[in-house]
């Protein structure tokens, strides 16, 4: 076969392409020159745990590719990778070299990050050389997904089955037959959405006037954490209550039943009698100081009493040291009945009283100078021997309708609407005792 000239020189030009283009590979593809260490310089990161990690990872910085791993070595306490890394890339001395991974499940590779400022050694170079090393203390390393998964592993099973799946019959039961309710819901949530975009500013407003309640809530995070924890502790003790919480359920209605009957009983009485005890309870409060005087001096009095009666109780006697004092002053007899009204001692039978007599001399007559008519008024600022006349006024004793038998004192006009006239002794103790109390 004749090859003519101009198929020579095709086949120069062919020969000539294929030396480039494979030049090309080996320069730029298959980066034989990094292989044997030019254009390039290796510097070492050491961690703690690199695993993930493989020769041929990819290294970055700042998001850009700058070289890969090359190796993976042991070391004591932990990994170290080799990292080459092209020379038209300068990294700062104290970058921070993270592991990170393309996804959730993806390859993993080394990113290059600046330190903060003021962390870096002032006498390190600015950039990373041929040969330095990145301590441990300067790596981080790739959070392993392996204990997350565990964890999650553990709370799924953690769940009571036969408890979600009552929980979720529950829901469903609950939900049941309320689907154009949801989706109304849903469409009106989709409305105030839109409605909340159209108005924007004023959403943003809303927001930014927000944020001191916010920051009240905050500030109250302790008062806030506190109540919860009360509210978490008073719902523990109503769980642990929950046996005798059913049975007062189940016997609540019978109880209150049984007060429902005892209330309806008391009610014609029970109205009056907190009526007639808040009317008392006036006048005691009123003459509470004259009370309390009372209660000092009646063991002084008792006292004095049993020293001049105890002595001599077994010969029938009393030491005491009795003085005639006739008419000095004379006695007051002004205000009373008059003597032919008197009862004779003989008489037995009840007889009306009229509660408000006292002497009624003027105030500067001598005659029953310690009298009721010139007791001192509990509010102070003058005498009178009724409470009218020192300015008080209490209401007088409420009683039921038809009431047989029965008496309501008052200070202006004694004993008032008596039936009867019982003589016997028990029911003059029982006026003697209850009449006082009685008062108006």
């Amino acid at each position: 076969m004749v090859l003519t000239s101009l198929i020579k020189r095709q086949l120069r030009i062919f020969a000539l392409l294929t030396v480039v283009a494979l030049f090309f590979a080996v320069i730029v593809y298959a980066r034989v020159p990094a292989m044997v260490g030019m254009g390039v310089y290796e510097v070492r990161a050491e961690y703690p745990d690199a695993s993930g990690l493989y020769p041929k990872a990819m290294v970055t910085y700042q998001g850009v590719k700058v070289g890969e791993v090359t190796a993976l070595e042991v070391e004591d306490g932990g990994a170290v990778a080799v990292l080459r890394i092209d020379d038209e890339h300068d990294i700062p001395a104290n970058a921070v070299a993270e592991l990170h991974s393309t996804s959730a499940i993806g390859e993993q590779y080394v990113d290059l990050v600046p330190a903060s400022e003021g962390a870096a050694d002032p006498e390190e170079s600015t950039s990373l050389g041929d040969g330095d090393v990145i301590p441990a203390d300067r790596t981080v390393e790739m959070p392993q997904i392996t204990p997350l998964l565990e964890s999650l592993n553990d709370l799924l099973k953690s769940v009571p089955r036969e408890r979600t799946r009552r929980v979720l019959d529950q829901v469903d039961t609950g939900l049941a037959g309320s689907g154009p309710d949801l989706a109304s819901t849903i469409d009106d949530a989709d409305g105030l959405l839109r409605t909340a975009q159209e108005r924007l500013a004023v959403t943003r407003s809303l927001i930014r006037t927000a944020q001191p309640v916010l920051g009240t809530q905050q500030d109250l995070r302790s008062t806030t954490l506190s109540y919860a924890q009360s509210l978490a502790s008073f719902s523990g003790e109503l769980a642990g209550r929950d046996r005798d919480l059913r049975a007062l359920l189940s016997q609540g209605p019978e109880g209150l039943r049984a007060a429902s009957e005892l209330v309806t009983d008391l009610q014609p009485t029970l109205p009056l009698l907190v009526t007639n005890l808040t009317t008392n309870a006036k006048v005691l409060n009123t003459y509470l100081p004259q009370i309390q005087e009372g209660l000092v001096y009646y063991p002084v009095t008792v006292a004095r009493l049993q020293s001049a009666i105890n002595p001599r109780a077994e010969f029938g006697d009393v030491n005491l040291d009795l003085r005639a004092n006739v008419n000095n002053p004379p006695a007051c007899s002004q205000g009373y009945l008059p003597a032919a009204e008197r009862r004779d001692p003989s008489v037995s039978q009840f007889r009306d009283v009229d509660r408000l007599t006292h002497c009624t001399v003027p105030d500067e007559d001598p005659r029953s100078v310690r009298g009721a008519r010139l007791l001192p008024c509990p509010q102070g600022g003058g005498r009178g021997p009724l409470p009218s006349s020192c300015g008080l006024k209490f209401g007088n004793g409420v009683w039921p309708q038809g009431a047989g038998g029965s008496r309501g004192s008052d200070l202006r006009r004694g004993l008032a609407g008596d039936t009867s006239q019982e003589s016997s002794a028990e029911q003059g103790w029982q006026e003697l005792v209850l009449g006082p109390v009685s008062v108006r």
